[in-house]
């Protein structure tokens, strides 16, 4: 088992969901930065037409750094099996990986697309 998740059983919802969460606590729980170039993203989650579901942005300095990455394709593989075993159907848009930056506050983020004075309104 990893992390909960039976090997050689039928990937659920809640598998994925367990592997996110996991991920997502090892990004916030060392993220910092000093530069931009600390900072890189990792593909994560599998459509069914291919390709990711999308990116995280994390610190190449963080000390769980490999973590990440192997959360990442653990997850980019569960939700392939689970794709897979269930006939999910999904959109085909190509995913573009986010520009990785270091913030104000020394965190790795993804660049924002519009700078303040260009935000769309509602």
């Amino acid at each position: 088992m990893i992390l909960g998740v039976a090997v050689n059983a039928e990937v659920t919802q809640e598998d994925i969901a367990t592997v996110n969460r996991a991920l997502a606590t090892a990004v916030q729980l060392d993220n910092r930065c000093a530069k931009s170039t600390d900072c890189t993203t990792v593909a994560v989650g599998s459509r069914a037409c291919g390709g990711p579901n999308g990116y995280v942005v994390y610190s190449i300095l963080s000390s769980n750094a490999q973590d990440i990455r192997s959360l990442a394709q653990l997850t980019t593989k569960l939700e392939h099996e689970y794709n897979t075993d269930n006939s999910v159907v999904s959109i085909c848009s190509l995913v573009m990986p986010p520009k990785p930056m270091c913030d104000e506050t020394q965190k790795c983020v993804a660049e924002s697309k519009f700078s303040p004075s260009e935000e769309i309104v509602f």
